[in-house]
């Protein structure tokens, strides 16, 4: 059955027609998260605001929305860093974080990137977290970063 009918069926057997967390919920177990075109389809269906559904999404900390809680590990690949050990570097973020490159983990917090280039050149390996970046990075500082 395709998504949305399948979410159609569960606003109209909703007991309490005005409460979409339920909807919400069910949304997050199939999805990882909520996207902007869901937040928009429930509200349509239960004739609601965006704005009302994006603040339910906002109050119960184990929903999330569209890309707001997932944090980009970036890992420097550019020579300087290549030279200073930023393989080993990325091969232990895989290895803590469970995925490969450019794989978001199960529970959608990180996504593994690697970048040329963080413009630090002579501190490297360098790592970008979030919007943070750490110089003369080793697997123990990267574990310790990264704790789950």
């Amino acid at each position: 059955m395709d998504l949305y009918k399948e979410i159609e069926k569960i606003i109209e057997n909703l007991e309490d027609k005005n409460n979409e967390l339920e909807v919400l919920e069910f949304i997050q177990k199939t999805e990882g998260y909520i996207s902007k075109d869901m937040i928009k389809f429930v509200a349509d269906k239960m004739d609601k605001f965006d704005f009302s559904i994006e603040n339910t999404i906002k109050f119960y900390p184990h929903l999330k929305g569209e890309g707001k809680q997932i944090i980009e590990v970036k890992v420097c690949t550019h020579t300087a860093c290549r030279n200073n050990g930023s393989g080993k570097i990325l091969e232990e973020a895989k290895k803590i974080l469970g995925v490969e490159v450019d794989g978001i983990t199960p529970d959608r917090k990180y996504k593994l990137i690697t970048q040329r280039c963080l413009g630090q050149c002579g501190k490297g390996p360098n790592v970008k977290i979030g919007s943070e970046i750490y110089n003369k990075m080793t697997p123990e500082i990267l574990a310790n970063l990264l704790k789950k």
